[in-house]
């Protein structure tokens, strides 16, 4: 009599083929990239001679050796910019993996000159565009579109930078808020603000990802604004 003397056997070859088909749906696509992120942070200081309130936004590309980043300036706030350049390329950042490997990548660094009086207020963001691509190839970093100042506490006369580690979704929603540098009566204005900007997804080969976007709010009292 002919025919399939081991009915096991299809069903194993049906396994088979499912499990290979998931490990590779794993690595496809978004998800073959993870983002770089920040480690530690330090305090970015509003220098008392510069009125200004901004943002100001770098992208800096993380290499392999261990040496500082290399840094574009995509929103410049003058008197402002080289202060943060200065700053953000000695913070401690972690590279992004492709394929699970470490690999150099590109991470958006946005700071906020955030004077009191400026609270509630929306941010002057303008568009831009980087001069060279980011790293690796096909990946887009998360942008803000638009954006608010933080309110100051009536009663505070804290100041500095509060800096935040923003998970932006694939979706572009705000996932979560991580602080990776404190100032304690600060810390909560300055989340609240961020959860109300708008982000657009970071992108890898076309194909919206999760992603870490760095925002620091630098405060300043209304004392010295």
């Amino acid at each position: 009599m002919k025919g399939n003397s081991n009915p096991i056997l299809p069903a194993v070859a049906l396994i088979c083929i499912a499990l290979f088909g998931a490990s590779r749906s794993s690595v496809s696509g978004g998800e073959r990239f993870v983002a770089p992120d920040l480690k530690t942070a330090g305090d970015i200081p509003y220098p008392v001679e510069v009125v200004a309130p901004g943002l100001v936004t770098l992208s800096l590309n993380l290499s392999m050796a261990d040496q500082p980043p290399s840094v574009q300036v995509l929103r410049d706030v003058p008197g402002l910019t080289p202060l943060v350049r200065s700053t953000v390329t000695n913070w401690n950042y972690i590279l992004g993996k492709l394929d699970g490997n470490p690999v150099p990548s590109t991470i958006d660094v946005q700071v906020v000159f955030n004077p009191a009086a400026f609270g509630g207020q929306s941010i002057n963001v303008t568009p831009v565009a980087p001069v060279s691509p980011p790293s690796p190839a096909g990946y887009l970093p998360p942008e803000v579109a638009a954006g608010s100042y933080a309110m100051y506490p009536p009663n505070s006369v804290g100041f500095g930078a509060v800096v935040l580690d923003v998970t932006v979704d694939k979706d572009g929603t705000i996932k979560k808020v991580g602080v990776i540098r404190d100032v304690p009566s600060l810390s909560a204005p300055a989340i609240a603000a961020v959860k109300g900007w708008t982000i657009n997804p970071a992108t890898f080969n076309g194909k919206a990802i999760s992603a870490k976007l760095i925002v620091a709010f630098v405060f300043r009292p209304a004392m010295q604004s």
